[in-house]
């Protein structure tokens, strides 16, 4: 035996058996891997139900994998990949009627043992057929599912006399290049967050699409939206002019290059977090567009009776604030609370140039740095400091 090899074997099992847990979350296939290592390695494996807490599959496995990851588990929940590869005729763009794998289908008799689904789908198909095969007509008190993930590389027009099944116990939610209008079909009442990701390749969203989306998830906290969204003037037949309530949404991101589309429609009376990214920062106006829509959403959260001054966090990138614009004054003596005020502008410091009567909030700066959508700004430094 390896001298290094019979070192870790003597490790007490429990500590082997969190290092092969924390192994199995990064490889789904670790625990097959390390029980043909040796006779200690295959025990501890074995007698560690958490080690199979991690399942991948594609639709190349047998049905088999699925019932030994989930014997092996004993109790425990089981966090599943599925990765289904194109088809024949997917590779030529075609959006075929395709059937779920076996290893797949197989799944359905433990949907009350799979805590979260990552799908990753060559086609809206495929993706379906997997939803499909596991929570058709499965009972919501059979269901345990809180995170779902879906990802999808070809885009294509979808029916939608066969949208996604019910799965009524979702509280994360996570869409890459998927239609919208097909996931209402999912029952969103329970959603807490909620990710949709546009590719800047794939054809823009229309915010009613995306308004309509989130009216339907009345306990939403958490909204990402990374696309590009159709200019209003393709959308006038469908555009709906009221304003969208979403009484608990603390946090909102938007990377999009018509944000102000968005903002103009919604009311968040518990908003805390602001993060814009705007994709079109560079337009004529951009600073007064963006000042003067910030300032009407806040207008409409200062009616709401049972709101506060909530709003904690405000980050923008992509414009430059510009200290002629008298909007930047009026939303600064709106935002009581804030305690983060980042924004990129020519002056030193916008709040002073603004109105140096206003207190400037706990980490007000203007930036120079790159930035991590959602997580901030990479090493902000004050404009006028040496890089």
């Amino acid at each position: 035996m390896d001298p290094l090899q019979n070192r870790i074997s003597v490790l007490p099992h429990e500590i082997l058996g969190e290092i092969f847990t924390q192994s199995s979350a990064v490889y789904p296939d670790a625990p097959i891997v390390l029980g043909a290592v040796s006779r200690v390695f295959r025990h501890v494996t074995y007698t560690t139900p958490l080690v199979w807490s991690h399942l991948k599959l594609s639709d190349t496995d047998e049905s088999r994998k699925t019932r030994l990851w989930f014997e092996r588990s004993r109790a425990c929940q089981v966090n599943v990949q599925v990765v289904m590869w194109p088809t024949a005729k997917s590779a030529h763009g075609v959006d075929a009627t395709v059937e779920a794998p076996a290893a797949v289908e197989a799944l359905r008799l433990y949907t009350a043992r799979i805590a979260s689904l990552s799908l990753r789908t060559d086609t809206h198909s495929q993706a379906r057929a997997a939803l499909g095969a596991i929570y058709s007509d499965v009972s919501p008190t059979n269901t345990t599912l809180r995170s779902l993930r879906i990802s999808v590389a070809v885009a294509a027009t979808l029916d939608p006399r066969a949208p996604f099944p019910a799965i009524h116990s979702v509280t994360e939610l996570e869409t890459t290049n998927v239609a919208l209008g097909t996931l209402a079909s999912l029952d969103l009442t329970r959603l807490r967050s909620l990710r949709v990701v546009q590719p800047l390749l794939s054809a823009p969203v229309a915010a009613d699409d995306i308004l309509e989306l989130v009216r339907g998830a009345p306990s939403l906290q958490r909204l990402t939206v990374d696309a590009r969204i159709a200019d209003e003037a393709t959308t006038a037949a469908k555009a709906d002019p009221c304003v969208v309530v979403v009484p608990e949404l603390t946090e909102l991101h938007l990377r999009a290059n018509n944000v102000v589309a968005l903002l103009d429609r919604v009311m968040v009376p518990e908003l805390r977090v602001l993060h814009l990214d705007d994709l079109d920062g560079k337009r004529a106006n951009a600073s007064a567009e963006i000042g003067a829509t910030l300032h009407q959403l806040l207008v409409r959260i200062d009616r709401d009776e049972k709101s506060g001054d909530h709003l904690r966090v405000f980050e923008l990138v992509g414009v430059e604030v510009e200290r002629s614009d008298a909007s930047w004054k009026q939303c600064l003596q709106r935002m009581k609370a804030l305690e983060v005020f980042t924004v990129s502008s020519p002056g030193e410091n916008i709040i002073a140039v603004v109105d140096a009567s206003i207190e400037a909030p706990r980490k007000a700066r203007p930036i120079k740095a790159g930035f991590a959508f959602g997580f901030g700004f990479g090493a902000p430094r004050e404009v006028g400091t040496s890089a």
